[in-house]
Formats: structure tokens, C-alpha cells, sequence
């Protein structure tokens, strides 16, 4: 998922909406006094990170500011303390996304997490392990993970979750692209670890879809004759295709063609209902 940076954060309306959050330049003021931080935007949720120095040695951790989930309209709270580690992962998920594996070397990592170089391999055994690490969070806070939204239909559903991530691409101009793209394209060659992470996440994104796709079915949205389980595989390898084209063209065309063929063509409502 697209990940995005800045200063202060304004108010969103659930996660429904983490895609239109901005970072502005400004303070979030806390208990009277203003209080620097730095906002993340990750899948569908944002937090916002206290950027002030980490007291104490390696393993120290530091407080945080970041948006209440529990409240649909996105209130700013004091959230519990996170371990270097979570600054790590967090930090290095933003700069893998960002910059690519390779470009970023273990001083990068924890420059921008803001933590000593040395706490790197208090946590990780090496930026491979790491890597790893960063897939398995990244599928966490996925769009397709999220779950479904009552009323909705299955094939509703099945949209919703190609269109939050299409949403977001397109308000960062259709760059970054796809993590799990970007790390298989780059390293399912070099890396066995995050080739394993990498197919796991594909395959569990493809039997949620496969899932959708059976529920759709026993509800008459689409055709019985339709292989839920291929179908499944089938729309997750193509919007990585045409993921990897909006990147490429800086451009929803592809996404669109996707829409389209999927939605409307491959997915129409079976012959007699309406």
C-alpha cells in the first residue's frame, strides 16, 4: 500500500477515506504545547509518528501521537509507546515502498527511523530478515483484508477492494506502485525469504478474492460455471499487471481496462436477472 509523509495531519473520516489524508506543515499540539510529528498513510490507515530524539539507549522507545481508530472521525490521541523495532519496520516499509530494496542500505533505514545504527541488529539479523518482515506488515494493513461492509453485496465488496488501492495510487500520481510487485519483481530472484513472503501474500489476496467470488456466485451476482479459485488467481496477477502499467505510463488506463474487463464483461450478472 502507498505510504505518504508529511507534518501535522488533517482530520480524515475513518479508513474508508486514509486515502485523501495529507500531510501539512504545522504542530499538533499536545497538553498545551506544540509537539513536531511526522504522518504515515499506510494501506488504509494513517498514524502519525512523534518526531521528536529518542531518550536513552538502543532499546528505548518513544511516545507517539497518532489518529483514534475507534473514532470514525479521526481524532487525534496520545497512542502507547513503540519499540525501535516498530520504528524500524514502520521506517523501512515507507522507504523499501519509496526507493526499492536494493537503493536502501541498513543506515538509511534507521537514519529515517530515527534510532541508533547499531539497535538495527538487536532486531533483525539482516535487512533480508527485514525485508521479510516489511511484505508480512504490508499484507496486514492490505484493503483486502478488511472486512466486509454490511450491505454489501460480494461483488460490491470485490470492488471495493481494487478500488481503495487504485484511489490511492492515483492521488500519488501512479508512483510506488504495488509492494508486493515492486519486492517480487526485484528480489523473488536473489532473496528465497521474501520470495516466500511475497507468494504467501499473493496467494492469501487471491483466495479472499476467490472467496468473494463463491459468495457472489451462491448469491446469483455472476455465473455458477465460473472457477472461483482460478478466477481468484486470474484478477490478482492481472491488477499487478496493470499496476506495473499505471507506473509506467503514469496513467489509469490500465486500471480503467481492468475495471472495465472485470466488472463489466467477465463479471456481468448471469443472463435473466437484473
Amino acid at each position: 500500500m502507498p505510504v505518504a509523509e508529511g507534518r501535522a495531519v488533517r482530520h480524515g473520516h475513518g479508513a474508508g477515506d486514509a486515502g485523501r489524508l495529507e500531510g501539512v506543515d504545522g504542530d499538533l499540539r499536545r497538553g498545551g504545547a506544540p509537539a513536531r510529528t511526522q504522518v504515515r498513510l499506510i494501506g488504509t490507515f494513517a498514524v502519525a509518528r512523534d518526531a521528536s530524539p529518542i531518550s536513552g539507549p538502543d532499546l528505548g522507545s518513544r511516545s507517539r501521537v497518532g489518529l483514534d481508530k475507534s473514532k470514525t472521525t479521526g481524532h487525534i490521541e496520545l497512542m502507547p509507546q513503540v519499540s525501535v523495532r516498530e520504528e524500524i519496520v514502520e521506517s523501512a516499509l515507507v522507504e523499501f515502498h519509496r526507493r526499492g530494496f536494493t537503493a536502501c542500505s541498513v543506515e538509511d533505514i534507521t537514519r529515517a527511523a530515527g534510532v541508533p545504527k547499531g539497535s538495527f541488529y538487536n532486531h533483525f539479523k539482516s535487512k533480508e530478515d527485514l525485508g521479510a518482515e516489511v511484505v508480512r506488515r504490508y499484507a496486514a494493513a492490505s484493503a483486502w483484508r478488511a472486512a466486509p461492509e454490511p450491505g454489501r453485496s460480494p461483488l460490491e465488496q470485490l470492488r471495493a477492494t481494487f478500488r481503495a488501492p487504485r484511489d490511492v495510487l492515483a492521488g500519488r500520481e501512479f508512483s510506488r506502485g504495488c509492494l508486493f510487485g515492486n519486492m517480487g519483481t526485484e528480489m523473488a530472484d536473489h532473496s528465497p525469504a521474501i520470495r516466500a513472503e511475497v507468494a504467501a501474500s499473493l496467494d492469501a489476496w487471491s483466495a479472499r478474492v476467490a472467496d468473494l467470488l463463491r459468495a457472489a456466485q451462491a448469491a446469483g451476482e455472476i455465473r455458477a460455471a465460473l472457477d472461483p479459485d482460478r478466477l481468484g488467481r486470474f484478477l490478482v496477477n492481472a491488477w499487478e499487471g496493470a499496476v506495473t502499467r499505471t507506473k509506467v505510463v503514469k496513467g489509469s488506463a490500465a486500471m480503467d481496462d481492468f475495471f472495465a474487463v472485470v466488472f463489466d464483461e467477465l463479471l456481468r450478472a448471469p443472463a435473466g436477472t437484473s
